[in-house]
Order: structure tokens, then C-alpha cells, then sequence
């Protein structure tokens, strides 16, 4: 059996309020030192989603750049910009915050993900100008909930917030009340993961031409890991993103990878 490369989907999500709430160096910085510099001066250091789109190695990843244009770029790389920079490549796309929390919650099938209704209104326009998101997953997307429903789950300790531009917008709830493995911050990872990888794939069945329908197996290869107290892990990725991406005659597995 001999097996070809068809297509391929190169993606990465531009998100600075999940970064500056639940990355994994801030999240410790602020057990072991909340009033250290480093967490009064992170928010300062934050790129603009333009800068990001305009980082010459993010044009290489999505496809606008060769290697070989990259190869002639002086290091460092931050303070040089890609004129006239594309969000959307040949192999990708560069996905703003607003629109991938909106993405990120099309892909919640048990109801712990909930964002401002004001916030869904104001921004799932913007999510289906985006060429590979199907109607299906727009018709995922939840109206929303008022702001206060949110605030009271996070003050409750219920759930993880969700940040937008400085304003809590959302919250993912913990699935189970005392398995730490459906905790909130476990839920939120898994579905930034799940997000991440249904953006892939929509952009790797654009690029290839393949019917959706036509694929029987999924093998999905990311760090997370999903699952709960009796099987920590035994979850399957796999399967749930081809749910969402509209391969729904393939099963799957995961074989997990890590950088």
C-alpha cells in the first residue's frame, strides 16, 4: 500500500487574551509570584494582530513566503514586517481571537462553553467571511447568554474566563464537579485543541479537493490529551474534530505528539 500527501493546512490562531489568562508561564507566574514584574509588563509586550499577520516566519508558515525569501531577512525577525501581509495563505490562515473563540465554541458538544450574547452578535459575521467555516459550524455557534450568567460562573469558581480586548466575554465551565480531569482549565485546553485542529483540517480539504464524505480514518496528533478519571486520556480527538469539520464517515484514533 502506498500512501500520498493530498493536502495540507498550516494554521495558527492569534489569541493574546488566552494568553495573557491561561498561558501555562503566566498561570505559574501568578501562583508563585503575583506581584512580580513580569505579569505588571507582560500586557505591554503584546503584538497587534496586524503585527502578527506582518511576522515574516508567520507569512512563511501560511504559505505567502518561501523559504528562501525568509532566508534573506536579517535576525531578529520581530521588528521587520511583511508589507501588504495576508491573514489567509496558500496553506492557511491566520485566525483573529475574536473570530476563533467563536470557533471554539462551535466545537463544545456538552455545554460548558459560553460566550456574551453581544459578543456573538458582533462577531459571527466576521467568523463566516472565512472561506473554509461550512454553514454547519455556523449554525454551532450559540446566540450567547448575558454577561452576568458568565460573571456569576467564574466568581462561583465554576468555570475559566474568557477575555477579549480586556473584557471578559465567555467562560468555559468545568464538566464534572470534582474530576480534576473535566476541570474547567482542562476543558478550555481541550477545546483551544479541538478548535485548532478543525481549522486545520477544513484548510487541508481545501487544499486537496478531497470529499469530506470520502474519508474513512482520522488519526489525530496533537500534545493534549482528553478523557476523564477512568480512562485519563482515552478520549478521542480524533473523531470528535471530524465530527465537526463534516467528515462524518470516518472513525479515528490519537497518537500523541509533542514538540
Amino acid at each position: 500500500m502506498n500512501s500520498v500527501i493530498k493536502g495540507s493546512g498550516y494554521c495558527l490562531a492569534y489569541t493574546p487574551g488566552l494568553m495573557l489568562q491561561h498561558g501555562s508561564t503566566i498561570v505559574q507566574e501568578r501562583l508563585v509570584n503575583p506581584d512580580g514584574e513580569f505579569l505588571k509588563e507582560m500586557g505591554k509586550h503584546v503584538r497587534s494582530f496586524e503585527d502578527c499577520v506582518a511576522y515574516w516566519p508567520n507569512q512563511v508558515y501560511i504559505g505567502n513566503k518561501t523559504p528562501e525569501e525568509f532566508a534573506k531577512v536579517e535576525f531578529p525577525y520581530f521588528d521587520k514586517k511583511v508589507e501588504n501581509a495576508k491573514r489567509y495563505g496558500h496553506f492557511g490562515e491566520i485566525m483573529p481571537e475574536n473570530e476563533f473563540l467563536l470557533l471554539a465554541q462551535a466545537c463544545d458538544c456538552f455545554e460548558v462553553f459560553y460566550l456574551d450574547k453581544d459578543f456573538v452578535a458582533a462577531n459571527k459575521g466576521e467568523l463566516a467571511k472565512d472561506p473554509v467555516i461550512t454553514e454547519a459550524i455556523l449554525a454551532r455557534v450559540q446566540e450567547g447568554v448575558e454577561n452576568s450568567v458568565i460573571k456569576g460562573f467564574v466568581d462561583a469558581h465554576e468555570a475559566e474566563p474568557l477575555f477579549y480586548e480586556g473584557k471578559l466575554v465567555g467562560c468555559v465551565k468545568r464538566a464534572h464537579d470534582i474530576d480534576v480531569n473535566l476541570s474547567a482549565e482542562v476543558m478550555l485546553e481541550n477545546l483551544m485543541n479541538k478548535a485548532s485542529s478543525v481549522l486545520a483540517v477544513l484548510h487541508s480539504l481545501k487544499s486537496s479537493n478531497v470529499d469530506p464524505l470520502s474519508i474513512e480514518y482520522v488519526i489525530d496528533c496533537s500534545e493534549e490529551a482528553c478523557g476523564d478519571v477512568n480512562q485519563r486520556g482515552g478520549g478521542n480527538f480524533a473523531k470528535a474534530v471530524a465530527e465537526i469539520a463534516g467528515l462524518v464517515n470516518a472513525t479515528g484514533a490519537d497518537a500523541r505528539g509533542c514538540c
